[in-house]
């Protein structure tokens, strides 16, 4: 009989296999059962010690490309033997899921820990190393021979995932050869290159790896074993195998990268870009909001080169389409109100539509489509099979306000340079100004108005029900002067995105990133040149007019109704801080920010905190009329109850009664006498 000695105990073990008269054993090194018919196992004869062959056979130290600073030996996972010690909850590093009061191969120093079974699975490549005959192959990462089979065949292996992207069965795959493993590969991973060069990520080439669940930075699903990493230093880009072969590509003006459209994405949390919100953030009690949401949250608009997304509603779409049942062509439209009955239609699918979403509309016949009910014409616009005869431009959400008519002048003495050029022109005190771009005195009143106004930080608090009263009463003055002395400690920063785009010329002397040129150009032909102070630098202009485009864009992309105090806190510093270092005009913005924008900041904190606290306070009503009612058949059931009193009760209350008033040392006293 097989026998062996393990690092894990001191007696020798014996190789035998479990029947059904033996009660299911616990194995001594991974805590799972051993209950399986036929299924070997080592046994100790001395004492209660049973552990799997396949853990008992597991080698004491490993090698695993997770973790290549050192070497993982198979231990006991200490615990804290401290009872004033916090027990902190450990997770394996390739499946994340807990460990508990079992072996695994971990590494001490630096806290990194594997079950067994995953640290059984070398990484990363898949490579098959020769085939034994037509059909049956062995690859690196599974060290049994597996034989390609067609679904029913092989072994019963339709409920488990493919050990390598960890989805169901799909025809065809490779399975293991043995009979009681489990373990299968569709031919698709199992043919996947290990290095590829994408057009769309400058670091090249990716190389394949199998890792523990990692989040595609393409379509953002969490759970992704099987990509493509970047080798870089410094680059942690990932991309799933199912992004790997995205075909369809778009230019955005507003972006300076190409954006792949991505059809399965995982878009829930996901901040647009354009609408600067996330799914949820979109979800309202607003009547079809998540009906339009559902149509379209699986598709996604997203850069390969950043961290750059557009939701497919907000994202570049056909500025026209033809509806074969329409006898116009539909117009894409950011926002549409048509009249004040606040009841819109879709006239495809006659359901409601949110004035939030943008709409394809007819200008002809008034004849207005969901961007969903669209669907199969947006794509064919996407891809250049339009049905319209001619070429159809593509528009992202906030595009059309800006003019992109005017073609962008770029100096020859000013070709391939960055913004990041320009920054690094500017002298030191330049660079002061920047951290420092208003009086330092404006922080103490910027302490003093927040105090007053801290206040009414809880207004949708029944709790704080006097001060709701007391801001429903108020003039507002102390909000607009938070606003105003508000100061940045970080003073102005430049998002990276506008660091690394090359710069162009907009009227002749501001040097601005070329997806933000045309909001400058369009404001300049609006309110005229802005420049005031001519003693500004070259670099300096740059970067302000830089500032002022991004400020501008931000507020041309929030909606009033979502505007937040820290939105008015941010755009008034900012506008502030370029007034006073470069001496533009920018009044109108200023006048624009305290007179409309703040007071409809306040006038929709006012309407969202009459419906909190309306509904908090008719919640408590119904919450107290039902505890009211409890007690109402409570005292109706009382006389019943009194009515009803035990021999025994008679007896207490009758003591009760003839001891009345009286102290317990005169009760002692009577007893005594």
């Amino acid at each position: 009989m097989m026998s062996m000695n393990h690092f894990s105990h001191q007696h020798s073990l014996y190789l035998v296999s479990w029947s059904w008269d033996i009660s299911p054993l616990i194995c001594g090194l991974c805590n799972h059962l051993i209950n399986s018919w036929g299924e070997k196992y080592y046994e100790c004869r001395s004492c209660y010690y049973w552990i799997h062959k396949e853990c008992g056979e597991s080698p004491e130290h490993i090698n695993n490309s997770l973790h290549d600073q050192h070497p993982l030996t198979l231990h006991k996972k200490r615990t804290s033997s401290s009872s004033n010690e916090t027990t902190i909850s450990i997770c394996c590093s390739y499946c994340e899921k807990p460990l508990g009061d079992e072996y695994a191969y971990s590494c001490e120093e630096c806290a990194f820990y594997m079950h067994i079974s995953c640290g059984s699975i070398p990484l990363p490549t898949i490579t098959c190393h020769g085939r034994e005959d037509q059909d049956i192959v062995r690859f690196s990462c599974h060290q049994r021979p597996m034989m390609l089979v067609e679904f029913g065949g092989g072994n019963d292996v339709q409920g488990n995932n493919c050990f390598v992207c960890e989805s169901s069965w799909s025809n065809p795959a490779y399975s293991c050869t043995i009979p009681t493993c489990m373990n299968f590969l569709h031919k698709s991973c199992a043919e996947l290159p290990q290095k590829i060069n994408h057009p769309f990520h400058s670091h090249q080439p990716l190389q394949l790896q199998i890792t523990r669940p990692q989040t595609c930075d393409v379509c953002c699903k969490k759970d992704c074993r099987l990509n493509f990493s970047c080798p870089k230093i410094g680059c942690n880009f990932k991309l799933g195998i199912e992004c790997a072969y995205l075909r369809t590509t778009v230019k955005c003006r507003s972006h300076d990268h190409l954006l792949a459209l991505v059809k399965n994405a995982s878009c829930d949390n996901i901040q647009c870009d354009a609408c600067l919100k996330s799914y949820e953030g979109l979800q309202s009690p607003a009547v079809g909001t998540n009906y339009e949401v559902q149509h379209t949250q699986s598709l996604l608009f997203s850069c390969m080169e950043c961290n750059y997304k557009l939701h497919f509603i907000c994202g570049p779409l056909p500025s026209i389409i033809k509806y074969d049942y329409h006898i116009h062509y539909l117009a894409l439209v950011d926002s549409l109100i048509e009249d004040e009955s606040d009841e819109y239609y879709c006239d495809v699918c006659e359901k409601e539509r949110n004035l939030q979403f943008r709409i394809y509309r007819c200008n002809d016949c008034k004849y207005t489509a969901h961007v969903h009910c669209m669907i199969s014409q947006i794509m064919q616009g996407i891809k250049g099979e339009t049905n319209t005869n001619n070429h159809v431009e593509l528009w992202a959400l906030g595009e059309f306000r800006w003019d992109w008519s005017i073609e962008m002048d770029k100096a020859e003495d000013h070709q391939h340079q960055t913004l990041g050029d320009v920054m690094n022109t500017l002298t030191q005190e330049e660079k002061k100004r920047l951290t420092h771009p208003v009086d330092l005195f404006f922080k103490f009143g910027y302490d003093h108005y927040r105090d007053l106004n801290s206040q009414f930080d809880q207004l949708g608090s029944l709790e704080n029900f006097n001060k709701f009263k007391e801001f429903f009463q108020s003039d507002y003055d102390d909000f607009w002067n938070e606003v105003h002395y508000y100061t940045s400690e970080e003073g102005f920063k430049v998002e990276g995105k506008y660091l690394r785009q090359e710069v162009v010329e907009v009227a002749g002397k501001y040097m601005v990133p070329k997806t933000l040129a045309p909001i400058l150009k369009t404001f300049i032909h609006k309110y005229g040149d802005l420049d005031g102070q001519s003693s500004l630098s070259s670099g300096m202009r740059s970067v302000i007019s830089t500032l002022l485009s991004i400020v501008i864009d931000k507020m041309c992309r929030t909606k009033v109704e979502d505007v937040t105090m820290d939105d008015l806190h941010e755009w008034h510093f900012y506008i502030l801080g370029i007034e006073y270092i470069s001496g533009f005009n920018l009044n109108q913005i200023r006048s624009v920010l305290s007179k409309e924008f703040t007071s409809a900041y306040l006038g929709y904190t006012a309407i969202r905190c009459e419906q909190e606290v309306h509904a908090k306070i008719n919640m408590k009503i119904a919450t107290l009329e039902v505890q009211l009612e409890k007690c109402r058949k409570m005292r109706e059931e009382l006389p019943t109850i009194l009515s009803h009193k035990s021999s025994t009760t008679l007896e207490r209350l009758n003591k009760a009664s003839k001891w009345k008033n009286k102290t317990l040392g005169e009760i002692l006293m009577v007893n005594i006498v």
